[in-house]
């Protein structure tokens, strides 16, 4: 007889474990929703059938009740999703009776839902013994991070996941292959930056349609192991892209991870409708964009407590000034701590939006509305983004005064306008006072060899219309900081995040000329 054998390296295993693991048992445990809304009571049906859960549904706490003594004694239900504000019997009430009525053999534990937070309920519900809360709008992955509190296995002595929080960013996903559909660039920047820090490869779609071109144009399924799909985008959403690719049977078990600062339920229940897995909302939360990548690409973001910890460049040790109006601490968490990238958004946000105040009062007195909308969703996310918090507000008052009535949509500009020009004149006198000190604490040396290669691999991809020139954008700028014009370097940069290619040649070649006239 023949013996095949292979040889095989492991690492050694953590003495501590921080994460909880899925009981044995999950599937098919039986749940029962209590909602009086019958799009609610849908909503979690498909996200438990999604986590192999067997589900039914009820509609007031007495049909509960009655559903629970019906299955106890053959079939007996282990989850209660129990809505809290109900006609007739509350979800309170209903829960009271569950946990201390006494009828039960089998007394499931009990996740009470409502669209008002934990501290609102009343002092009376402390003795009742519920076992988890989640406020709506609730998303797939918030529900598998109950599902996993309330049913997984921990070893004794070991931290919870909620313990582990603190590790924040210690994340492995090398290898892991994502394809991030994205029209706005400060969120592919974003986004690529926390994906590539933890050792994920990112490839880019504009708009849904060259995310489909992408995937259909070859033999590149095998080619990602996840998609990042924004919903709003011009030449094609992400609803119809999905369903596009979800009607090819190769492309039916992609994970697609809808990508949305709407965290409504109707519009989770879109993204499901359309054949999407999971929904994350921005602006982006690190922790929260990898836990749904662990569901969905199995296992293969990890993070374990023996990570060792990746060596902090130039870029991280950038100088940043403090600026009135920024929520810097949040900002930097969601670029995986990179001072000079952020920076360099907000140098971008400058450049870019100076103007939008205006074009959005031209396109409000044109009677453009869609046009309002786009630009208000646009500045929107940036903004969440880059933790200008104000601005974030008033973009998302006017997305919904647009909607409303005219005159409130002119208050609300004439306001957001007016936050927009203060807060660029604060970014940019925070900078100017703070780019002698940068230039000269944080400036390196760069070779000329270094340079040239630089300048010469933008040349190319811009020659090219090649969607990675922003990155490489980045790294001439880091190069460049202190030896080119700071006015050059914007202008540069804003043609570049564009995507105006010819623009940014012609801006290129400026720099250039300066370069070789600062050598000669």
């Amino acid at each position: 007889m023949r013996v095949s054998s292979f040889s095989a390296w492991f690492g050694i295993g953590s003495a501590v474990m921080d994460q909880k693991k899925l009981a044995p048992d999950l599937t098919g445990i039986r749940a029962l929703v209590v909602d009086d809304n019958t799009q609610a009571r849908e909503i979690f049906r498909e996200m438990l059938k999604q986590c192999a859960l067997r589900v039914e549904c009820v509609s007031s706490g007495v049909d509960a009740l009655q559903e629970l003594s019906r299955a106890d004694s053959s079939d007996p239900y282990r989850l209660v999703l129990m809505d809290w504000h109900m006609t007739g019997m509350s979800g309170l009430e209903a829960s009271r009776v569950i946990k201390h009525g006494g009828h039960l053999r089998n007394v499931p534990k009990i996740v009470m839902v409502s669209t008002f937070s934990r501290a609102d309920l009343p002092a009376s519900a402390e003795g009742i013994g519920i076992e988890s809360y989640l406020q709506k709008p609730i998303s797939p992955s918030q529900l598998y991070d109950a599902l996993m509190n309330l049913f997984g296995l921990t070893q004794q002595g070991m931290p919870t996941r909620s313990a582990a929080k603190t590790k924040a960013h210690k994340v492995d996903a090398q290898g892991l292959r994502i394809l991030l559909v994205e029209d706005n660039e400060v969120n592919q920047q974003v986004a690529r930056e926390i994906l590539e820090s933890a050792g994920a490869s990112v490839t880019i779609a504009s708009h849904g349609a060259e995310a489909v071109e992408i995937l259909t144009g070859g033999e590149r399924l095998a080619s990602f192991d996840a998609v990042l799909m924004d919903l709003q985008m011009p030449e094609m959403d992400g609803f119809t892209a999905t369903k596009l690719l979800r009607a090819k049977p190769e492309f039916r078990e992609l994970p697609i991870i809808a990508m949305s600062a709407d965290a409504m339920t109707e519009a989770v229940q879109r993204c499901l409708e359309a054949g999407m897995n999971d929904h994350i909302g921005k602006p982006f939360v690190p922790d929260a964009l990898f836990a749904t990548l662990e569901r969905w690409t199995h296992g293969r973001v990890r993070s374990p407590s023996d990570l060792p910890a990746k060596p902090r460049g130039a870029g991280q040790e950038a100088i940043l000034p403090e600026i009135e109006g920024l929520d810097m601490t949040a900002a930097l968490q969601r670029v995986a701590g990179n001072k000079r990238l952020y920076r360099d958004l907000l140098t971008q946000f400058v450049a870019k939006h100076e103007s939008t105040g205006n074009r959005i009062k031209e396109a409000l007195e044109s009677g453009d509305r869609n046009q309002v909308e786009r630009l208000a969703h646009s500045l929107k996310g940036v903004a969440g983004n880059l933790g200008i918090n104000r601005i974030f507000v008033l973009a998302g008052n006017l997305e919904k005064a647009i909607s409303e009535s005219h005159e409130r949509a002119v208050g609300v500009t004439q306001e957001l306008t007016s936050a927009m020009d203060r807060q660029i004149r604060t970014i940019r006198a925070a900078f100017l006072v703070a780019g002698n000190e940068e230039n000269r604490l944080d400036a390196r040396p760069a070779g000329h060899a270094e340079v040239v290669a630089a300048l010469a691999q933008l040349r190319e991809l811009l020659e090219t219309s090649d969607a990675a020139a922003p990155r490489a954008f980045m790294t001439v700028a880091e190069l460049l900081e202190g030896s080119v014009a700071r006015e050059r370097l914007t202008a540069l940069g804003a043609a570049v995040n564009d995507f105006d290619f010819d623009s940014a040649l012609f801006q290129l070649n400026q720099v250039a000329d300066q370069l070789r006239t600062d050598e000669g």
